[in-house]
């Protein structure tokens, strides 16, 4: 390629991108996407092994207690929206898929918990946290649209409907000949 040709390719690329925003904030993480030490260690909210090596973050507070703190991904929202922010305090553009997986509670009555995962295979809980990935998961279920209930025809309505299928029949080969 020749000297010209590339320089006119590579200013077409600089016509095409995105400027950059120098006013715009940074992504920070939000404190509802830290994990902190303390509660890992006592296993109430676990990481999966994707974390793993956890790299934790020192922060001292004005009284002087020490805790450790780790980013995690986590996904917001409800019924009609579902928005994941990132660890590095992005917000996740992919698609994120809706299934659900059959656990036994604590009474020993089993019950279905909404899952999510991300097309890149990221799994989380429905309180938004990660998990590591389930081994029995189902599809949610489609739900069915709204119709109109038929009953059942009786033998009587079954015999009439055929005389009169008979007879329109009939009538149809009269008009025939």
């Amino acid at each position: 390629m020749k000297a010209k040709t590339k320089k006119i390719l590579d200013n077409l690329n600089k016509i095409t991108e995105k400027k950059v925003d120098r006013f715009a904030p940074k992504p920070t993480t939000p404190d509802t996407n830290r994990m902190w030490k303390s509660a890992h260690e006592s296993g109430i909210t676990p990481l999966p092994k994707s974390y793993e090596p956890i790299k934790w973050i020192k922060e001292t507070e004005d009284d002087g207690t020490v805790d450790y703190w780790t980013p995690f991904d986590r996904i917001y929202g409800g019924l009609t929206q579902i928005k994941l922010i990132q660890k590095d305090g992005t917000e996740y553009h992919g698609k994120i898929h809706k299934k659900r997986r059959l656990v036994k509670g604590l009474n020993g009555t089993n019950f279905y918990q909404e899952i999510r995962v991300t097309a890149d295979g990221r799994w989380f809980d429905n309180s938004g946290f990660p998990i590591d990935p389930p081994t029995k998961v189902e599809d949610e279920e489609q739900k069915e649209t709204a119709g109109f209930a038929r009953r059942e025809l009786t033998e009587e309505e079954k015999a009439e409907q055929a005389k009169w299928k008979a007879e329109e029949e009939r009538k149809m080969l009269e008009k025939l000949k």
